[in-house]
């Protein structure tokens, strides 16, 4: 998984990477999920990062949190 972020000073959300998913949808090479707490937005993602910094989206966490312990 990695942070997600559509406009500058918004918080950051949960996306799949290529390669990951969950059940059946797997994410195709040079794509990103949409969030996992459904958030939507036509302009696409500002930016990506690896690092879970302070303003992270409490229901992606919540979500994620939820699918791991259930696998």
């Amino acid at each position: 998984m990695i942070y997600a972020q559509f406009r500058g000073g918004q918080k950051l959300h949960l996306a799949y990477e290529p390669g990951e998913g969950h059940g059946e949808e797997i994410i195709r090479a040079g794509h990103l999920s949409w969030p996992l707490c459904g958030r939507r937005d036509d302009r696409g993602y500002r930016m990506t990062c690896n690092l879970p910094l302070a303003h992270a989206c409490k229901n992606c966490q919540r979500i994620a949190r939820a699918r791991r312990s259930a696998s």
